[in-house]
């Protein structure tokens, strides 16, 4: 019976003595939230997708926070941080200073104002400032409750439209331009938000999802098209030269949090595209 106590009384000296000496402490920064900016970085000049336009590397006041090693490169039509959906980039709200490299050289070095909250930077000139658009966030539905409709079967997605279209590679497309999706059950085209011109970002809006699998995760395909000024579905030109009529579609998944980024060039090469970016 002493053999088993000492030993009992040896291995909690031993286990308190672990505890004392391997107290873990990571390097970090404490920012008021209060005083956070919390950004997310997207590339939307229009220009060829190829890795001769890529940045390699992001500093932000001098901080290195986006490289090939790191939350990846930053691609034409897309975004850091990436990995993962629901990353934001966080820094104190005020002046801040973007440099982009491309190849060792500094292509991009431009101080900007981010104010508290989330948001989304959009670099669409490699000699203007940015666009900056609100996340909206905290997200919000206008959904409360289920009903007979939606329960076990339907849900909903958020989706913001961006317009960030061009016309010919150098001027900016001037109309405003009315972003729709399908209804999954009506079949009828609603309205996402108000027409938006260069720059701008509808509310966000409620797309309803209609499991394509009963008591799955849920997710659907929903149509969307785009009208222009005067109320017709906006011409763009395809891959072939062709000017066509604006028709889309992308799965929505339960819960999730859209942006689709409307892109490229209406009326030349590269040419146009939904880019769709998940924010939640």
């Amino acid at each position: 019976m002493k053999i088993i106590k000492y030993l009992a009384l040896s291995l909690t000296i031993i286990f308190v003595a672990s505890c004392d000496k391997h107290e873990i402490y990571y390097d970090m920064d404490k920012i008021d939230d209060d005083n956070t900016a919390e950004f997310q970085l997207h590339y939307f000049e229009p220009i060829v997708n190829s890795a001769a336009y890529y940045i390699d590397s992001v500093f932000v006041n001098d901080v290195l926070y986006s490289s090939v090693k790191g939350s990846g490169q930053l691609l034409p039509y897309n975004g850091v941080p990436g990995g993962t959906v629901g990353r934001f980039f966080a820094v104190k709200s005020g002046s801040t200073n973007f440099k982009f490299y491309r190849k060792g050289d500094i292509v991009y070095d431009r101080d900007i104002t981010l104010k508290s909250g989330k948001q989304n930077i959009f670099v669409y000139s490699l000699d203007k400032d940015p666009v900056i658009i609100d996340n909206q966030y905290p997200y919000k539905s206008s959904v409360t409750y289920a009903t007979a409709e939606t329960w076990n079967t339907d849900s909903i997605a958020s989706v913001m439209f961006v317009n960030m279209l061009f016309e010919d590679g150098i001027t900016p497309y001037q109309g405003k331009l009315q972003y729709q999706f399908q209804n999954v059950r009506t079949k009828e085209w609603e309205n996402l938000g108000s027409p938006v011109a260069f720059g701008e970002a509808t509310k966000r809006t409620d797309v309803k999802v209609v499991k394509t699998y009963f008591n799955s995760t849920g997710y659907c395909r929903v149509n969307y098209r785009i009208l222009d000024e005067d109320g017709n579905i906006l011409k763009v030109m395809n891959s072939s030269s062709k000017m066509v009529d604006y028709s889309d579609f992308w799965n929505a998944y339960i819960g999730r949090v859209y942006m689709h980024i409307f892109r490229g060039n209406r009326s030349a090469k590269p040419v146009s595209g939904v880019s769709q970016w998940t924010s939640l």
